[in-house]
Formats: C-alpha cells, structure tokens, sequence
C-alpha cells in the first residue's frame, strides 16, 4: 500500500489532493512511484472528503460560556475516543457519556451546545468530492475511516453513501487506525495486496503503520 505521490498522505495544500498521481487509462499507475498498477484507491473521511466546520462550533460553544474545543476534547479523550471509534460505546452511549462529562464540569447552561455538536455532520469538501467520482469512474474507490457508529447515517445525510464501492468503518471492525491490523483487515476484505492501494489520509500516523506493514 502507497501513500499518495508515495511520500506524504497529504498534497502540497494539506488536503489530500491527488494532484501528480499520474492516473490515466484504466489501470492506474503512480507515476515515479511504481510500475505496480493500483487496484484501489483508499480514502479517508475526515479531513479528506468530509470536512467539519470547527470554527463554527467554537462560536457556539463560546455562546453557551464552553471555552473552544471543549466537547471536541472530551469526546476524543483518551478514555471515550478509543472505545467510541471501535464500536465498544454505540454512538448513543458516547454521547451520553460526553453530556455527563461537560455537564459535570459546566453546568447544565451547556446542554444547548452539546445538542448543536451532537447534530453536527459537518460538510462535503466538493473538489475532493469531483476527485473521488474521477478516481471511481477508473479503479475501484473504497473509504476507511475512524468513525463511530453512526457514520453510515451520516453518510446518507451527506448523501456519500453511494459514493464508494467499499465502506470500512472501524467501529464495525472494531479495529482502529493507525493499528497496522486495521489495513491488513481491509487488503484480506478486497482481496488486494497492500501495494495495489492507494492510501489517501489525513494522519501521518496512520500511513506510518502502512510503511511499518510493508517491511
């Protein structure tokens, strides 16, 4: 498995372009790369296709007296972000665990900043978007990513269900990146050897196991 332009995950705009990927034909290659044809491109959700509008959710926070980030930090603390990206917490159950936590420290003023981040989906980047409809229309397009349990239902508000061939999710897979297993896993479900994928990622971490699972 490659990351793409085989160095970074991400392009020079931090975004995960693919530009300089060399694709053309039906047998995708990268181009100083390798000779291996890509059978698939792997995406990342967020920060790839999905973007999230945390400024916006600073504000809201801000208005319900939350310093910035403050949810976002709880509901990725060590002790509810593992166990919520894994599927050990349904989305439900992580949630009720994040309002407990804020509440406890906050006050019950920030019920309404939580309901707002709670509903939250964020938004469809629409390059990335064009971009992944070009890659699908010439190899297969899979997404991985470290989502919760209701990453399927955002996925049809965002209406990108039907954008990929293959959706993994790790809170179904109960395996998270950047843990090595998590591709290995994917690669057995495609059926695909690692250096026929494309990762394209928004964590450094993450391709850094996909190196590690090559050597």
């Amino acid at each position: 498995m490659v990351d793409a332009m085989g160095t970074d995950p991400r392009s020079a705009d931090g975004r995960g372009r693919l530009g300089g990927t060399g694709m053309s034909g039906p047998s995708t290659r990268l181009a100083g790369v390798s000779d291996t044809p890509i059978a698939v491109v792997l995406f990342d959700l967020d920060g790839v296709v999905r973007q999230w509008n945390d400024d916006q959710l600073d504000e809201v926070e801000q208005s319900f007296g939350l310093p910035p980030r403050t949810i976002l930090d709880v509901a990725f603390s060590p002790e509810l972000g593992p166990l919520a990206i894994t599927g050990r917490l349904t989305f439900p159950e992580w949630m009720t665990e994040v309002r407990s936590r804020v509440i406890a420290r906050y006050g019950t003023d920030a019920h309404g900043a939580i309901d707002e981040w709670e509903a939250n989906v964020g938004r469809v980047d629409t390059d990335m978007l064009q971009m992944l409809r070009q890659v699908r229309a010439r190899t297969t397009a899979a997404m991985l990513s470290n989502g919760t349990t209701r990453l399927r239902r955002d996925l049809h508000v965002l209406d990108l269900l039907d954008e990929f061939d293959h959706i993994f999710n790790t809170a179904e897979l109960g395996i998270a990146k950047p843990n090595p297993d998590v591709f290995r896993l994917v690669c057995a479900t495609l059926e695909v050897p690692p250096e026929r994928i494309l990762f394209i990622d928004d964590l450094a971490e993450a391709s850094s196991s996909i190196r590690r699972m090559l050597c």
